[in-house]
Formats: C-alpha cells, sequence, structure tokens
C-alpha cells in the first residue's frame, strides 16, 4: 500500500512516526497498536515508521511493533539504523524483515549509543548509509554475499528502500555535503527520501528545486514535526542532534501555552502540510510528542479544507515559517519586484527563475597543506613518475619476507601516526578526504560524507571541534564544485581482515591483481 501510493504521481502519501520505549509488556506496546488500528480503519495513513533506538538508547526492536502492524494491516516502515549493526548483522535483519513481510525500510546512520549498561556501547557504524542502498540494490540483483559475482543460491529481497536527507543545515560545508550525499544515496538505490526535521519554508523548497534541477524524480516525504512544549524546549537547547529549532518558535509556543491554545501546534503543523503540497512535495512524515490519533486527524481534516482555499487566501506564512538566523542557502534569495535591468543582472532574462541560480560556493576556506600531500601522493602512489613504480616495487618486494613485511609496517605506522594520527585500518582514504583520517577524526569513522547530527558546522559527538567533513570541506581546492563531488565514485566498505596490516602493501597489491 505505501510503495502504490508512491508510485502514483498525484497521491499526497501520509506516514506517522511510532516512537517504541524501553520495555515490552502491554502498557507500553498497546498504545501503538491502538493507534495503528485507528489508522488502519481511517485509511489516510499509508505507512507507521517504527524508530530503532532513537536517542542511542535501546529500545523495544521495530521488528516487534512491524510484526503487529502487519497482522493490523498497515504497512510498517522500519528504520534501519546503523550504529548498532555491522555488515553481517545487517544481511541477518533483511532476511528476517523478509521472513515477517516488513517490506519497507528507512535506512539511516542512527543516533551515537548513550550511555548504558556499564557505560557507553561501543558504536558500530561497520557501513555507512550509502553502502547499505548498495548492499541492498545487490542483494535485490543477486550479487550478495558476493559482489563480485551474480551467481547466487539465495532468494533475492524486494525491499522498498528510503533515505534521509537534511535541508535545514546552517552553514554551507554541512549542506553542501547534504546535498552531494543526497545524490550518492539516490544513485546507490534510495526508491524515496524524508527530510529531517525543519521549520523553515525556503529550505523545503530548496530541496525541491534542487531535485528539480538535478533532473531527478524521486518521492519526497517532508518530515512535519509537532513537539509538545517540553520537547521544544529540548530541541531549542540544542540537545537533540542535527535538529535546529527556532527561537521564535519556541516563543510562540510559550505565549500559546500561557493562553491555552491547545490546537495551535496542530493547525500550524497543517498549515505547512497544506503549503508543502502546492511546493512538489509527495508526502508528509508526520511525528511528534504526546499525539493521539484524533490530533493526527484533525491536522489531515484541517489539510483537507485548506486545500480548497486558493494560495493567495491562505494565512500568511509567518505563522508558520520560522526560518534558520543567519542560514546559509544554495539558491540566491528570490527577488523582490523591482525593474527589468535588475532582473537580468541576477539571472532572470529569458524566463529563467533567480531562485534556481545556486549561490557561489566557497570551499577551500581553511589554509592548508593539502598540495602537498597530493603532490607526495602522486609521486609514491601513481606510476606517472619512476618515484611511484619503484614504491610499488619496493613494497612487494617487503610484502615476500615477513621480517621485511614488519620493518615495513613499523615505518608506515611510524611515518603515517605523526603526519596523519593514522589508526593503520590497511584500508587508507586519505586521499578522499584531504588527506585528513576519518578513522581519528570522525567519532563515527564515515568515509562517504557526514552524518546528518551536526549543528552549525559542530560535531554531534564533541561540539568544541568542528565536523570532520566541515574540516574536510574547507581543505578542497577552491573551484571545486557540488557536480564534482556527487560525481566521485562512492567508497566501498572496508576489508576489516587488514587492520594494522601494509595499506601501502594492500594498495600495491590490488592495483597488481586488477592488472593480473
Amino acid at each position: 500500500m505505501f510503495q502504490t501510493a508512491l508510485s502514483i504521481p498525484d497521491e499526497f502519501t501520509v506516514t506517522f512516526e511510532l516512537v517504541p520505549r524501553q520495555g515490552f509488556d502491554r502498557q507500553q506496546v498497546d498504545p501503538l497498536l491502538d493507534f495503528a488500528q485507528q489508522a488502519k480503519e481511517d485509511g489516510r495513513i499509508k505507512a507507521l515508521s517504527i524508530t530503532d533506538n532513537p536517542g542511542g538508547n535501546p529500545a523495544l526492536a521495530p521488528v516487534a511493533i512491524g510484526t503487529e502492524l502487519v497482522k493490523i494491516g498497515i504497512e510498517p516502515l522500519i528504520h534501519f539504523s546503523l550504529k548498532d549493526k555491522n555488515r553481517n548483522q545487517i544481511g541477518s535483519h533483511i532476511y528476517l524483515y523478509q521472513r515477517f513481510r516488513l517490506r519497507s525500510l528507512l535506512v539511516m546512520g542512527g543516533d551515537f549509543p548513550h550511555r548504558g549498561y556499564y557505560g557507553q556501547g561501543k558504536p558500530v557504524y561497520d557501513l555507512d548509509t550509502i553502502q547499505v542502498l548498495q548492499l541492498l540494490k545487490d542483494m535485490e540483483n543477486g550479487h550478495y554475499p558476493d559482489h563480485r559475482s551474480g551467481k547466487n543460491q539465495y532468494p533475492t529481497p524486494s525491499i522498498l528502500k528510503g533515505c534521509v536527507v537534511s535541508p535545514f543545515k546552517a552553514t554551507e560545508a554541512e549542506q553542501i555535503w547534504q546535498y552531494v550525499k543526497l545524490l550518492h544515496k539516490i544513485r546507490a538505490g534510495a526508491d524515496f527520501v524524508v527530510t529531517q526535521v525543519g521549520f523553515d519554508i525556503r529550505k523545503f523548497k530548496e530541496l525541491t528545486t534542487f531535485l528539480a534541477t538535478q533532473e531527478i524524480k524521486i518521492p519526497l516525504l517532508a518530515n512535519v514535526f509537532l513537539p509538545a512544549l517540553p520537547l521544544a524546549r529540548i530541541l531549542a537547547a540544542g540537545k537533540v542532534p542535527g535538529i535546529l529549532f527556532p527561537d521564535k518558535l519556541l516563543q510562540r509556543m510559550e505565549a500559546e501555552n500561557l493562553a491555552g491554545a491547545d490546537h495551535a501546534r496542530f493547525d500550524r503543523a497543517a498549515l505547512l502540510i497544506s503549503h508543502l503540497k502546492r511546493c512538489g512535495y509527495q508526502g508528509v512524515h508526520l511525528g511528534g510528542t504526546k499525539l493521539l490519533f484524533q490530533d493526527i486527524a484533525y491536522v489531515l481534516d484541517r489539510v483537507e479544507e485548506l486545500d480548497k482555499v486558493d494560495q493567495e487566501e491562505l494565512p500568511d506564512t509567518e505563522d508558520y515559517d520560522f526560518p534558520i538566523p543567519r542560514a546559509w542557502y544554495y539558491f540566491q534569495c528570490p527577488l523582490t519586484k523591482g525593474t527589468k535591468d535588475a532582473r537580468d543582472a541576477k539571472g532572470e532574462k529569458n524566463g529563467e527563475k533567480n531562485e534556481d541560480i545556486p549561490q557561489a560556493l566557497a570551499p577551500g576556506m581553511a589554509p592548508s597543506m593539502v598540495w602537498l600531500h597530493r603532490l607526495g601522493h602522486t609521486f609514491l602512489f601513481t606510476d606517472q613518475y619512476i618515484t611511484g613504480r619503484f614504491f610499488a616495487r619496493f613494497c612487494l618486494f617487503c610484502a615476500q619476507e615477513r621480517y621485511r613485511l614488519n620493518v615495513l609496517v613499523w615505518l608506515e605506522k611510524v611515518i603515517k601516526r605523526q603526519v596523519y594520527n593514522c589508526q593503520m585500518c590497511g584500508d587508507c582514504s586519505l586521499s578522499c578526504s584531504t588527506f585528513l583520517c576519518p578513522q581519528w577524526h570522525c567519532p563515527k569513522r564515515l568515509v562517504n560524507g557526514p552524518c546528518g547530527g551536526s549543528t552549525h558546522g559542530k560535531c554531534e559527538i564533541y561540539p568544541d571541534r568542528n565536523c570532520f567533513w566541515v574540516q574536510v570541506y574547507n581543505r578542497l581546492d577552491r573551484q571545486t564544485t557540488l557536480e564534482e563531488l556527487a560525481a566521485l565514485p562512492h567508497l566501498p566498505p572496508k576489508d576489516w581482515s587488514r587492520e594494522k596490516t601494509s595499506s601501502w602493501v594492500n594498495f600495491f597489491s590490488n592495483q597488481q591483481k586488477a592488472q593480473d
């Protein structure tokens, strides 16, 4: 039903987010199932998404609620979080979900593990979202577990694959990486996209415009979040990674609370949804706290009423639009009415829309010695110069005898630890991240772009320092474009059997095998 709704261009698809808690008894589960039963009878909600350990805390596994939803007759959309799963567990979960007819997944990295039993659990993040989407596509094409062969005796699953993007980032570096990573996710096999939580209409609209300029048609669902006041205060304090909650919205909610306007957040959500329908979104992903089904039914009823109203007669967007102060936007600010010369100067001549013109990007703002590292990489790891050919023979020669290999590993460890804080993963990707090591600098060790947890350019886990991929962006060549970043192939998963071995030897051995 969910997949069918997404495939109909004129269908506006509504999903709602269920949040299992810590526990498994009727007190914890029955409210979720009661909501599901009412949603099934109402018929307007096409899928109920089920979170996977939100906030990095252990909770009832989504498969438990998902199987109950199948019995009720409403589609479950499983949040597929990667923080707790290695690649074998991912494959195992896919088989499990197929067995229980849970065929819709929303793939996401997930919140960093919180403190739990005897302290904080070890984060996994063995694969990132792009790699998992590729894995799922390979499973469907019969290239799993051996990605090199199409010969597969295992049944191929049928999975509707969703991904997440945040158009609500405040800085250029964060926003560009979000768009770049989205393009990689779509290329890797994503079937639909859900936005992160946000309240800025211009940011919402930018995403639809961005996909249109990329000539990408994919079902896009806007995340419309209805927090109660206590959660709004937490969000405004920046205690939830990746969510920017405007102070203006919090002040509005505080005033509504004093005035006893209990339905204000529902009316505001209805206005936003009605606006988003007119902006090109194919659906909405609803969520929030302390919500009963009658609350959501009220919102959907109001949306149906607003759909019958002309655009000019809708309330002013100030009632439901809360921009991020001093945020960076990918597209230029739409012009106010002015002279023809002004419009032409901004690129509106010949019918070209000004808001479709991207801003001039400014990567490479932090002075660095990347050029020197790149030069060394060219001299030693390409056959363009005799130095590279000699270094390849030297490394392969050392690999033939244990004592020589141990000396080479020690030499690599000493040099790269001093220069790059190398962790000796054995599968080096320094040249793909401006010679910064993601195994050292990124707490989630992400090699294909950032997670969505950064705030104002700061790391989700270590807010006193810049996000690793913001640092990478600031070291790129100043002429780098979004298209160039998106055109680069994503890195495959690391082979952890190579950990603590020589990445030099592994690199040249791979080259030799490719030539043979």
